[in-house]
């Protein structure tokens, strides 16, 4: 349907879909000249001949569907043509919008013919009588129809008693019944005396015999032309022993009839199920039939049943039909056997290795009795004993307990860890090694059913016995175990298990099992996680989980750096640069030059969240093949490491400067690292820097000698009044100072620079590949600024920024940085010393601005306007 819709009904896609759909129809279809199958809908679920199907959201949806259009059920029969099939398909995806025109649309297509090998079933209502109170449909039906005389007989064990004692009173040869033979209700019969009778232990033929004149009574009352002597002869033929224990049965319906709860059935279908109770529980107690056997002879009488249930009307073959899940009469004396056998005999049974035969609706009723009394050791005893009937020899009983398994999955998870990881386990060697097609797929389903259960309430032991038991199917049959697998859906809830480990103080031990078992997946959802972390504690906790996992999730890594996409291979640095520097340096140097600026770009920042205590000497190793416009950032992260192994090499470059053909931004950025870095080996060169002189003029700029004074006074305070004094610099100039590391942030990235709200907006202009973009700049720092864009900008795009200062301009190169909405960030990659002073008068301008707006209380946080 969905391709239908999607492609039209001549596509390729279509006709592909609709052959697999019509083959999958045709395996599915009984062989045989009158065979077929209902698919039916009850609620959401779609049911197969009365059977829930697993359900999915297709499945979901078409139920919903079904449900809305007033379908009950769709037969198919098995002489259903590929033509009729695709008809089908066509009413539904034409009937427009409106769900009640698919049932008009099929029947237009099918008609009403019984004959047809498509037919639907509506579901029909039936209004009730206001006037009959708590009477059901079914009984209000049978009694208009077999008229209020009945109706009375029906309901009345006293008749019925009378009716039998006259049978006994013209079989004696008088006119009516000896005193005290008939167990009469008080104030029924013309005697007082007590029948001194008692139960005659019932024989199986004698219980059919009963049944059948049961019957014969139900074929009485639709007999308006019935002979009553006719009637009392039948019953004076009926053996002696059925009518003391049909007689003893009718009695006490008499004594109960007004305090026990009036049934929907009529009393003749009672008493008949009341034969074949008490008949299958003298058999149990005496022990002559073991429990497995009770089923089948129940399903014997209740197929002596079937005419009187004709008979009295009764509704279930009607709400079968229409789709509706019924029980069979069979598993109704089942449960009605079951409510009648005592307590300590369902625990006998329950824990014997015949627990199999006992339908699962009895089990859940026994094991949640026992949760409710906190008997818990009683219940994970019978489920334990339950899933070990799975080991039976004979095949019945490992059906029937792969079926039950996946209706009980939900108790094993209420019963404990343990009783669930068990049955997993259990489950999974069975399925291992089942080489049947059809209890191989009973078990794929149970063990589906447990894992879903395992994973949503996140019983990591049960999970690590999912994992387990794939890996053991793997092995025996690969085939099922890649089937499987998406659909037990472990990985999928790996983000999930993920993140709740991140808020545990310790990580449970078969957490770390599972994500062990899966460590390909685990570590790949884990580098992602780190990759988002906005916390230096969540960069921390998924460090020490990944060194949990072992060497196979470091193995991982190694991989997905060396053969990864670029996103992927780049979310793996920051890891490996805690966990392995020598091997990210190895593969990393070679990925680098595979990778564009934004990927460059990525891996510093990755570096700089991973706070590894040498990052700075990583960051050194990489500085000549990273892309030029990032390494005026990695020089500030190599000062915020607080890595001094690194200085070095910075006080190279920044006594160098533009003789190696450098941009004047790296030789500042190398002298504002040696000043965090509070290298005291770096003096000569800062001094250098700023006392130097030629003729009357300072060689260095303005802007380079505020750098290396800053520098200075962090290396040693004293020398800053001495700076002020001789160097000829401004107290508001030195003010605006890089910002140094600070190691009780709680987030992975602090700000290089303080930013600074503008008294007034600057109007500048963006221009990249993508072309020219105005932008009103709002807040500006040494290393770039916010704004609120008017075009779309692309987020990490390079740009050319301008901003206009009357005759006189700032000009820099910028990476666009993603920020609130409407806004963009920008990030200075490339500026000339001028146009940075001049950057750095205006950032002046704006906090004399602030502390004239703001007393000393003023917070540095952003003004809304």
């Amino acid at each position: 349907m969905k391709y239908v819709r999607l492609y039209g009904l001549d596509h390729k896609r279509t006709e592909g879909q609709f052959k697999t759909t019509w083959d999958e129809l045709q395996q599915g279809l009984p062989k045989g000249p009158e065979g077929g199958f209902l698919l039916g809908v009850s609620d959401n679920r779609l049911l197969l001949d009365g059977i829930p199907l697993e359900t999915g959201q297709a499945e979901r949806s078409f139920a919903q569907l079904l449900s809305t259009a007033g379908l009950a059920s769709i037969n198919f029969s098995n002489q259903v043509t590929k033509g009729e099939f695709m008809r089908l398909v066509q009413a539904f995806t034409t009937s427009g919008s409106k769900a009640q025109d698919i049932a008009k649309q099929i029947k237009s297509i099918f008609g009403e013919s019984k004959n047809a090998s498509i037919k639907i079933n509506e579901v029909k209502f039936i209004a009730a009588d206001p006037l009959t109170g708590d009477i059901s449909i079914a009984a209000q039906i049978a009694a208009q129809t077999l008229g209020p005389e009945f109706k009375d007989w029906l309901n009345d064990p006293q008749k019925l008693l009378q009716l039998i004692a006259a049978a006994e009173g013209a079989q004696s040869g008088s006119g009516g019944a000896p005193l005290g033979s008939v167990p009469n209700a008080t104030g029924a019969g013309n005697g007082g005396g007590t029948w001194a009778g008692g139960v005659v232990p019932l024989q199986e033929e004698e219980v059919m015999q009963a049944i059948r004149l049961l019957t014969r009574f139900g074929e009485a009352a639709n007999d308006p032309g019935i002979n009553p002597e006719l009637l009392q002869q039948e019953l004076s033929d009926v053996d002696p022993n059925t009518r003391v224990n049909l007689q003893q049965l009718l009695s006490g319906l008499a004594a109960n009839v007004n305090s026990a709860e009036e049934s929907d059935r009529p009393l003749l279908m009672k008493a008949a199920e009341h034969m074949a109770i008490r008949f299958a529980m003298e058999r149990f107690q005496k022990g002559e039939v073991k429990v497995n056997a009770v089923h089948q002879m129940l399903e014997h009488m209740s197929r002596q049943m079937d005419t009187l249930r004709q008979i009295l009307r009764i509704q279930e073959d009607k709400m079968g039909k229409a789709g509706i899940l019924v029980e069979s009469h069979a598993d109704i004396l089942d449960r009605m056997f079951w409510a009648e056998v005592p307590e300590a005999g369902k625990k006998s049974v329950l824990l014997s290795n015949e627990a199999a035969c006992v339908p699962a609706r009895n089990v859940r009723q026994f094991v949640e009795l026992m949760l409710e009394r906190s008997d818990r050791e009683t219940a994970a005893a019978i489920l334990r004993n339950y899933v070990g009937c799975l080991s039976a020899p004979e095949m019945d009983p490992r059906r029937k307990t792969a079926i039950g398994l996946g209706q009980l999955a939900d108790l094993f998870a209420v019963a404990g860890d343990e009783v669930l990881a068990d049955a997993v386990h259990v489950v999974g060697q069975s399925l291992a090694a089942e080489s049947d097609a059809e209890l191989s797929s009973l078990l794929s389903a149970a063990f589906v059913r447990l894992s879903s259960e395992a994973s949503t309430r996140k019983q990591y032991g049960a999970v690590a016995e999912v994992c387990a038991a794939m890996d053991l199917v793997a092995t025996h049959q690969p085939s099922l175990a890649n089937e499987l697998r998406p659909r037990i859906g472990v990985e999928n809830r790996l983000p999930e298990f993920i993140e709740e480990a991140l808020h545990m103080e310790h990580f449970p031990e078969d957490l770390v099992e599972v994500l062990r078992r899966t460590s390909a997946a685990a570590s790949e959802h884990i580098a992602d996680r780190f990759f988002r972390c906005m916390r230096r504690e969540e960069c921390d906790r998924m460090v020490d989980l990944v060194r949990e996992l072992g060497s196979p999730a470091l193995e991982h890594l190694h991989e997905q750096l060396r053969n990864g996409q670029p996103r992927q291979a780049a979310a793996v640095v920051g890891l490996l640069s805690r966990l392995d520097v020598p091997a990210l340096l190895e593969l990393l140097i070679g990925r680098l030059k595979e990778w564009n600026r934004f990927y460059h770009d990525m891996v510093v920042r990755q570096i700089a969240f991973g706070a590894a205590p040498d990052r700075g000497r990583t960051l050194l190793e990489l500085l000549e093949i990273l892309d030029p416009w990032i390494v005026p950032q990695a020089l500030d992260e190599i000062g915020m490491s607080g890595d001094r192994s690194a200085a070095g090499a910075l006080i190279v470059i920044a006594e160098s400067g533009e003789a190696q053909g450098r941009p004047p931004l790296l030789q500042l950025k190398a002298v504002e690292s040696l000043g965090r870095l509070r290298e005291p080996e770096s003096v000569p060169v800062l001094r250098n820097l700023l006392e130097n002189k030629k003729m009357w003029k300072w060689v260095n700029h303005r802007e380079l000698r505020i750098a290396a004074a800053q520098a200075l006074a962090k290396i040693d305070p004293r020398y800053g009044g001495k700076v002020l004094a001789e160097s000829g610099l401004e107290p508001a100039e030195l003010a605006i100072a890089p910002l140094d590391a600070a190691p009780a942030c709680p987030w992975v990235r602090q700000r290089r620079y303080e930013r600074a709200p503008l008294r007034k907006p600057l109007s500048a202009t963006i221009g990249s590949s993508w072309g020219k973009s105005s932008i009103s700049v709002r807040e500006l720092s040494l290393g770039g600024g916010m704004g609120i864009k008017e075009d779309t900008l692309r987020v990490g795009t390079e740009a050319m920024l301008d901003i206009s200062l009357g005759v006189r301009r700032i000009k820099a190169q910028v990476l666009l940085r993603r920020a609130r909405v409407n806004e963009v960030g920008m990030e200075i990659v490339d500026i000339d010393l001028e146009s940075r002073y001049r950057l750095r008068r205006i950032i002046m301008d704006a906090m004399d601005h602030a502390r004239d707006e703001n007393p000393p209380e003023w917070d540095g946080q952003r003004t809304q306007s």
